[in-house]
């Protein structure tokens, strides 16, 4: 009897401490919930005042009855879908090869852990030093292939006839009938609207003009009419302007006439199609949507790694056995067994990754995102507004009606992270059923 009471004691002691600690579990629980509701209630008291579908439909504004979300709204659904699909598909290919392709050679596992280690050592890096990787690697491309702002070069329109004839030039005057152009080696030139087969604007990087009086003259356009050309050079330009004692490097002027012209050669921008339109690309990628995506593709890219890999190993192993025991190959089994099996687990990770993407600030700030932008992306290489941006240009300003307006943008921002997550569960559940 002793030896039975003895035992008895310290289970009543371990339920007891058992029933403490869960009753400290559910009191952070219901302080955490009550802040959270707290904060909720606080946003919706001062944001729902201004939620119409004017300020959804508006662009910001320096007054706040007019102002509105439109731009950072839309820039922040195409930030969203272009982090989603780096991220997601470059994280989960990168788990599937840490865990089911395992190394069995020494120096490969040595690697392998090396590769893990510092996977987990990423989800821990401040966003703001991933905004400036997505700077120097996206936006600006290292440098390799020049400036980022194409509003530094030339800008001019490339015409191609109907007979084929490509004609390049600045625009002068542009009407529903006709086109006035300056083509730097003819002068002026008027081409009929009807008789253009193609048109592309395309951005000159450097304008190189062999002229007939010997000199080589190499810079941008300062001034284009069709009497003159005057350039803006730098350097060393030909034999003749050392002769004349310019040998210092400094920025001067060169004017001549387009019928002074014995050969003309441009460097373009590099970019595909209109800016303007759907279809547009340029290196580098510049302050743009893909640059902003993409690096917020690299905040969220370790936790979606990280999740992947814990969804695959969630899988019993009994199932690849199987597989493979049926003659399936490994990919195969992955395929059609491993990954279908795992996608709610990848899809858990997904709505953690992109609820932190759709909140982040810091990289799209070094990634060259606009605090007052008064248009919505037209493509990938254009230029964008982002919510979270929106939101702190609007509560850092002194009137009360702009805290409002900030407090409405946390809403549609809430929305926005909602609605993603929607889909995300709705994936989930889908494949789970299929089980």
């Amino acid at each position: 009897m002793s030896l039975l009471s003895s035992v008895g004691k310290p289970r009543r002691g371990r339920g007891v401490r058992d029933r403490i600690f869960l009753g400290i579990c559910i009191a952070a629980t219901l302080a955490s919930i009550v802040v959270l509701l707290t904060l909720l209630g606080s946003i919706f008291r001062d944001g729902w005042h201004f939620l119409s579908w004017e300020f959804l439909e508006n662009f910001p504004s320096r007054k706040p009855e007019k102002a509105g979300i439109k731009s950072a709204l839309w820039g922040s659904i195409w930030l969203a879908c272009v982090a989603a699909g780096f991220a997601i598909p470059l994280g989960v290919a990168t788990a599937i090869a840490l865990e089911e392709y395992k190394p069995r050679s020494r120096v490969a596992r040595m690697m392998h852990t090396f590769i893990q280690i510092n996977i987990g050592n990423l989800a821990g890096v401040p966003s703001v030093v991933y905004g400036i990787i997505g700077l120097t690697v996206f936006a600006r491309m290292f440098g390799v292939f020049g400036g980022t702002n194409p509003t530094m070069y030339d800008r001019m329109a490339y015409l191609t006839t109907a007979s084929g004839e490509v004609i390049k030039g600045s625009v002068v005057k542009e009407t529903d009938a006709v086109i006035d152009l300056v083509v730097p080696d003819r002068g002026g030139v008027s081409v009929p609207v009807d008789q253009i087969a193609d048109r592309r604007d395309v951005y000159i990087r450097e304008h190189r003009f062999v002229l007939k009086d010997g000199r080589d003259v190499t810079g941008l356009f300062r001034e284009v009419t069709p009497e003159k050309i005057t350039m803006n050079v730098t350097g060393k330009q030909s034999d003749a302007a050392a002769v004349e004692g310019d040998e210092s490097g400094a920025a001067r002027e060169e004017v001549f006439a387009p019928s002074d012209v014995k050969e003309y050669h441009t460097k373009r921008f590099i970019q595909f199609g209109n800016p303007d339109g759907f279809f547009y690309f340029q290196l580098p990628f510049g302050p743009s949507v893909l640059a902003g995506g993409m690096t917020l593709g690299l905040v969220i890219l370790p936790i979606v790694i990280i999740a992947s890999r814990e969804a695959l190993r969630a899988v019993p192993n009994s199932l690849r056995e199987g597989a493979l025991a049926l003659g399936c190959t490994r990919w195969q089994t992955i395929r059609r067994i491993v990954l279908p099996s795992s996608i709610p687990g990848i899809m858990t990770g997904a709505i953690l990754a992109m609820s932190r993407a759709i909140g982040e600030a810091a990289p799209l700030l070094m990634a060259g995102a606009f605090l007052f932008i008064l248009q919505t992306p037209n493509n990938l290489l254009d230029s964008f507004a982002a919510l979270p941006l929106q939101i702190f240009n609007w509560a850092g300003k002194p009137q009360s009606a702009f805290h409002q307006l900030a407090a409405s943008g946390i809403i549609v921002l809430l929305g926005v992270l909602l609605v993603f997550n929607v889909v995300a569960i709705v994936i989930r559940q889908v494949f789970g059923k299929r089980e």
